[in-house]
């Protein structure tokens, strides 16, 4: 019935480890040298939903005809870029009819908004992805509509008819309940949400985010139903999407957690109903305990906030140059896989309500937390432009940062254009410190090849993925434990291959480390490719800020 998910695996898949070619040796080529040469490695990528998510803000990406409006033809036409540097998940922010330049008010969930294409250009998007082994979720906006959404008009019309004694037709009853409508002033303040009367009428409906957002009923079976039509829609064989980013799981009751699970539950079961390996994950801007709760319901993964922006156990695991804030990130992600209590973990740096945390003119502390962030475990969530290290763009020239300042351009240095929301990007005097895409492919020790590297390194090595953590030895434990260098060593271990991953946390000083019986070093990520890692007498020394590879 549905289209069969695309395997995308080399061979057959051995679990024991990439797999060196003849050639491959981890010894200099030079004898005496002593430079780490890494393995050639072939990549084993699972046909699961581990992937390296690509975060699209589709308004600002790639523009396919000269509109200066992101489409998505102009996606299509990078899907083969977006898969060389090795994303296997692509998440689209909302492509909903809107009036809004971001998409997130629908005013018609069953038509692609005109500036971005058209229902034809979705089909063969998601169809070149399939090809290239990339998954493709829709932003999932199933708590609140647009005002302008005919749904809404024909609701309070409903409302106001019934509120007047008149009988509903059942199509009448059915749209009445679509959305949370409030009967006086004093029930809409008691209610604790957010609230807005209905125009030149006395009773409110709710709105927590915006008076444009009218909040949908999940009291009604009606929403469910609705809901179910839209996921059938882009579900179906003829589109054939993989799932669902879900935005804000908070809101479909406002505080009440448990009743928001049961939402969730329902919303998974739908996506099950279409494809058995159907992805969700949810956003649920909270802390880990909050966090934690919601994975109480069956949905796949939740973003983990902890792990985001400057405060994030990414970030702030690279706070000293010493090294010796090293243990926040293994702490970190100990707590990033408990908490996704056996679901899949979906760690992060920054998304489109966020300012970025990438910045080019620090092109060492870029490839680092991106090398941190693509050696957890879970699905990985890249925001469009951290792999070439864009800031965010403060173009009102302000300390306060606006949403639109997040979404900027994307650089592709080539013939591509893209929309700038708001003013051309650093219209207030600010330097752009990172070169295009199209330059930074062809820079060996560029941030975008550092990505690039790194990806390779997820797809070549499952582990690294989906591995659970494993106790260290005495010896590892007390190197970690040590601040006399920025050392930190992770095990991990999926089915029947164990990785072993060294960090090297001191921007300043190399670490030496000795491999032990049955270890070999497969690859080596270094920030600075002039820099050479070295391997003498079983001596692994790594230059600063170091991510290795054993196996």
């Amino acid at each position: 019935m549905k289209k069969a998910s695309i395997l995308f695996l080399i061979s057959t898949l051995t679990l024991t480890g990439c797999t060196p070619s003849s050639s491959g040796s981890n010894h200099s080529s030079e004898p005496g040298d002593g430079t780490f040469v890494d393995v050639d490695l072939v990549e084993n990528r699972v046909d699961d939903n581990y992937r390296n998510f690509y975060e699209i803000f589709v308004y600002s990406f790639a523009d396919s005809d000269g509109d200066k409006i992101g489409d998505l033809k102009g996606i299509d036409d990078k899907i083969d870029y977006l898969s060389e540097i090795g994303y296997t998940g692509i998440w689209l922010t909302p492509i909903f009819a809107s009036f809004s330049y971001h998409k997130y008010d629908a005013m018609d969930y069953f038509k692609i908004d005109p500036s971005f294409g058209t229902e034809e250009d979705l089909k063969h998007l998601v169809a070149h992805a399939h090809e290239k082994g990339i998954k493709v979720i829709l932003d999932g906006v199933f708590n609140h509509s647009s005002n302008y959404n005919k749904w809404f008009e024909a609701s309070f019309m409903a409302h106001e008819k019934k509120l007047a004694g008149e009988t509903l037709s059942e199509e009448e009853a059915n749209m009445d309940s679509l959305y949370v409508f409030y009967d006086s002033l004093e029930e809409a303040k008691a209610s604790g949400s957010q609230y807005k009367q209905v125009v030149a009428r006395d009773f409110y409906y709710e709105c927590n985010f915006d008076a444009s957002m009218p909040e949908f009923n999940y009291d009604s079976e009606f929403t469910y139903q609705t809901i179910q039509s839209i996921i059938d829609y882009y579900m179906d064989d003829e589109i054939g999407i993989d799932g669902f980013r879900l935005d804000a799981v908070k809101y479909f009751y406002l505080g009440k957690t448990e009743k928001n699970v049961q939402v969730l539950n329902r919303l998974k079961a739908m996506v099950k109903k279409n494809k058995a390996d159907g992805y969700l994950v949810g956003e649920d801007w909270e802390g880990e305990d909050g966090i934690a709760k919601y994975y109480q319901s069956d949905v796949d993964s939740y973003f983990y906030f902890p792990s985001s922006g400057s405060q994030g156990f990414i970030m702030s695991s690279c706070g000293q140059y010493d090294g010796s804030y090293k243990l926040r990130y293994y702490n970190g992600q100990k707590y990033l896989i408990d908490n996704a209590n056996g679901h899949i973990p979906a760690p992060f740096l920054g998304n489109h309500d966020m300012p970025r945390v990438t910045q080019g003119k620090n092109m060492e502390a870029t490839k680092l937390q991106l090398g941190l962030r693509n050696m957890l475990t879970g699905a990985v969530y890249n925001y469009y432009g951290e792999e070439i290290g864009m800031s965010s763009s403060n173009i009102s020239g302000s300390t306060d940062y606006l949403d639109s300042n997040y979404r900027t351009h994307y650089y592709w240095d080539d013939e591509t254009h893209a929309y700038e929301t708001g003013n051309p990007p650093h219209a207030n005097g600010q330097t752009q410190y990172y070169e295009g895409a199209s330059s930074q492919l062809q820079d060996e020790n560029s941030i975008l090849n550092y990505e690039k590297k790194s990806l390779k390194l997820r797809n070549c090595f499952p582990a690294i993925a989906r591995g659970r953590l494993l106790p260290l030895d005495e010896e590892s434990q007390q190197r970690n434990e040590s601040n006399e260098d920025g050392l930190l060593i992770v095990d991990k271990q999926y089915q029947d291959q164990k990785v072993r991953l060294l960090f090297n946390f001191s921007l300043y000083n190399a670490v030496d480390y000795v491999l032990p019986q049955n270890w070999n070093a497969k690859s080596v990520l270094l920030v600075d490719t002039n820099d050479k890692a070295k391997l003498l007498d079983q001596t692994l020394t790594l230059p600063p800020y170091a991510i290795a590879v054993l196996a």
